[in-house]
């Protein structure tokens, strides 16, 4: 926000220099990121002196200079042929320098002549509104001099940075009152005649449709209006505060926007269908040309302005080019409306498309500021348009703005800022801030509309803090009784867990907790599925991060996409965080998941080793080893329920018969609409349920010691039905009371040729140890023999 000194003065008795005025704004929170002088930002617009003017005759309308900055020699055209005469001194502006006029200055080229600047009117300069005359200086003036500095002309310009809760700050007479605010200083309010509201009865029709869009809207209408240019003084501030004059009706819209803040709109009446204004949501695909020279196609959540048949502006953002103010506009109707914020912000982010008035409506106008808005623009059209007729203002305010009443107690104001200020004090800082009302224990505050921050008694504490000055809170030592806490016993397991999964080779990824809820609808999930129930944010950055996370699974995938799209084709990563439920109560649940991710080949390519994708064993590998080392019993159980993975190439997981999570090869169909290349694996685990377990997994460690005595095994490959499991035989050895065996496992499955049809070959491993002596073959034979003739009668397999 740009503030220009002398226009701040207008509003308050200025009583220190743009230094001090920095400083105690700075202090007071509002920080002043530059002073500035504009008349700098032009360039080079120097003082010259001219040596010849001759006149060739093969230019018409212009005469050629030869002038000197007092080091070099020029050439310069111009067709103020009876001003320019020799030993004058002039302004002119040097080639890439600006006028006041935002015109840039070239060389240019005309018949054979070049010209290396041009000189300047006081129009030009920014220091007068002749337009025709030529800038002429001081006999004495130094040349090659900047001509502010020999004019002695400057203009300073506070550049504020203000925060997105301080909408009052963004104009002059708002920035006028914070430091009123802040010092003390007189504050200079705005003196508009009350009889501005009358005129005659409005002939045309105001309807509010969308209520949630605009709270309030009110304008009137001004007949045989002069379009023209505004004044100087109109012009200069406007492009003191970087805006482009245009024409009288705009600039002064422009003006009372910087002025006091509330955005206005002019249209051209004789282009509204019917004299009917609506304000309404927009059309489903719906189109507007807009003054920027852009059709856009609007959504059904934007806002319009619109007459009977078509809309006229994009409300709060931007108005229509063919309802906009042109040079042959007689009559207008002039606009100043409160608008809902985040209806302005959505469709603002939405078009990318930001505007002075909409980055106010952003940041919450003030909602009793605009009928004085309306009369400050009604004040200097009647005195720079020259109007015949205006009629009354029309004002639909269906659900008045209510300040809320806020309450704070002594106690609390203490608690906060650490030290005690008198009572007195308190009450005369906080009657700056709004209505006080003195209560047993503290206070009731009314803020002003304009200050909308201003919401809970924190806010309140931050007031009295920055307005009794930071400057002035004594310097304290903080009091606390230091200890230290060991990790917590879920902190270590996930830590443990990280670990574990690094040391196989895994990469950790963390992703964003919000997410596109489109993500969550390509895994094909039922619509009861509670994944689909979702926790929708309050204002979005973006629609692609509307909603709470309720799996790891399209972070995942998302990440898989983002590296595949960059050639990188193998990808072996986890992640662990927290997943997000509604509930019932006021807070969401937050059950902490891990996420695991297998793309592309098992290895690298090598010569000694061809390359191999990943498939379904690695994933169930993985997941048993991590088992296996955290002492969690798991059961692994085919064909997962879940709908994006295939069924014969997935399974669930299971501890104490309740599932905590899934693991498998995601569908082809679901792959090609993340634009992603088969195969990939992924498996998700509740580890919520895991950490129940922790203290009973820690009682059943037990320690052994190296065995002394070496073991053996023996293999027994045999042929049975494809339909029965490997687990199903694995589990059934475990129930068995055999000597010595010290571990079971299937080490190859076969199907095809000469095996028959409908049924498959395994190869069983058995080892077997002896804690006191080495094993002898005939006796582990014998065992052998009987196992397999167990296995063989209980499964109906044969030998192979």
């Amino acid at each position: 926000m740009k503030v220009p000194i002398s226009w701040l003065s207008e509003f308050i008795e200025l009583k220190g220099s743009p230094e001090e005025i920095a400083e105690i704004l700075t202090m007071g929170g509002v920080e002043v990121e530059n002073i500035e002088n504009p008349y700098k930002n032009l360039g080079e617009l120097i003082a010259v002196k001219i040596l010849e003017v001759y006149e060739p005759e093969d230019l018409k309308d212009l005469v050629v200079c030869k002038v000197t900055d007092g080091k070099d020699f020029f050439i310069i055209l111009t067709t103020a042929k009876d001003q320019v005469k020799p030993n004058l001194i002039v302004g002119l502006a040097k080639p890439e320098s600006f006028t006041f006029g935002f015109e840039k200055v070239e060389i240019k080229s005309i018949k054979n002549y070049k010209s290396y600047g041009m000189f300047l009117s006081p129009y030009e300069a920014g220091i007068g509104e002749e337009k025709e005359k030529l800038l002429i200086l001081p006999e004495n003036s130094p040349l090659g001099e900047s001509i502010y500095k020999i004019l002695g002309i400057s203009e300073v310009v506070l550049d504020l940075a203000i925060t997105p809760n301080r909408g009052d700050l963004l104009s002059i007479f708002g920035v006028a009152r914070e430091l009123n605010l802040l010092t003390s200083w007189e504050l200079k309010f705005p003196n508009l005649d009350e009889n501005l509201k009358r005129g005659e009865k409005f002939k045309g029709k105001i309807e509010i449709l969308d209520n949630d869009g605009c709270f309030r809207y009110a304008g009137r209408f001004v007949g045989k209006v002069k379009i023209k240019e505004s004044p100087f003084y109109i012009q200069k501030r406007l492009w003191l505060c970087g805006l482009r004059p245009i024409n009288n009706i705009v600039d002064i819209t422009n003006y009372v926007l910087l002025e006091l803040g509330q955005p206005l709109h002019a249209f051209d009446w004789d282009k509204i269908e019917d004299k009917t204004i609506l304000i309404r949501s927009a059309y489903s695909g719906e189109k507007l040309f807009m003054l920027d020279g852009i059709e856009r196609e609007l959504k059904e959540k934007d806002l319009v302005i619109a007459d009977i048949k078509k809309p006229l502006a994009f409300a709060g953002i931007m108005g229509g080019e063919n309802s906009g103010i042109s040079e042959n506009t007689e009559n207008i109707f002039l606009e100043s409306a409160w608008f809902n914020p985040k209806r302005i912000r959505l469709s603002s982010q939405k078009h990318k498309l930001i505007t002075e008035s909409s980055y106010r409506f952003e940041r919450n106008i003030d909602p009793e500021g605009v009928i004085l808005g309306l009369l400050r623009a009604s004040e200097l059209i009647l005195k720079w348009a020259d109007p015949e007729i205006y009629s009354e203002i029309v004002d639909i305010y269906p659900k008045p703005f209510i300040p809320p009443r806020i309450s704070l107690s002594n106690q609390k104001i203490i608690k906060y800022l650490g030290f005690q200020i008198d009572s007195s004090e308190i009450e005369k800082i906080l009657s700056k801030v709004g209505d006080v009302q003195k209560t047993d224990y503290g206070f009731q505050v009314i803020p002003p509309s304009y200050r909308q921050d201003l919401k809970i008694p924190e806010d309140l504490i931050e007031e009295i803090a920055r307005i009794y000055g930071y400057e002035k809170i004594p310097s304290t030592f903080p009091k606390s009784i230091l200890y230290c806490k060991s990790p917590s016993q879920k902190l270590e397991f996930e830590k443990n867990l990280k670990n574990i999964l690094r040391s196989f080779g895994f990469s950790e990824v963390i992703t964003y907790s919000f997410i596109d809820p489109k993500s969550l609808e390509k895994l094909n999930l039922e619509k009861e599925d509670k994944r689909l129930k979702f926790i929708e944010l309050a204002n979005p950055l973006s629609s692609s991060q509307s909603v709470m996370r309720t799996s790891l699974v399209p972070g995942l995938i998302e990440t898989a996409c983002f590296n595949f799209f960059r050639e990188v084709n193998s990808l072996k990563i986890f992640e662990i965080g927290k997943v997000f439920f509604p509930t019932e109560r006021e807070l969401a649940e937050e059950p902490l998941y891990l996420g695991i991710l297998l793309m592309g080949n098992a290895n690298k390519e090598v010569w000694y080793e061809n390359l191999r994708k990943f498939d379904i064993y690695d994933l169930k590998g993985y997941l048993e080893s991590i088992f296996e080392i955290l002492r969690i019993n798991i059961d692994f159980k085919p064909h997962s329920s879940e709908p994006f993975l295939k069924k014969g190439a997935s399974f669930d997981l299971y501890l104490n018969n309740e599932k905590i999570g899934f693991a498998g090869e995601v569908k082809n169909l679901i792959l090609k609409d993340f634009d992603l290349k088969p195969p990939l694996f992924i498996s998700e685990i509740n580890l919520e349920i895991l950490f129940e377990k922790i203290e009973s997994i820690e009682k059943k460690v037990i320690v052994k010691k190296p065995p002394k005595y070496p073991s053996t095994f023996r293999d027994i490959t045999c042929v049975l039905k494809r339909e029965i499991k490997v687990g199903d035989i694995l589990d059934f050895v475990k129930t068995l009371s055999i000597p010595y065996l010290e571990g079971v496992n299937c080490i190859k499955i076969y199907e095809g040729p000469p095996i028959p049809e409908g049924e498959k070959s395994i190869t069983i491993r058995f080892w077997y140890r002896a804690e006191d002596r080495t094993l002898k073959d005939e006796e582990v034979n014998q065992i052998q023999d009987k196992i397999a003739k167990i296995i063989f009668e209980k499964f109906s397999a044969k030998p192979r």
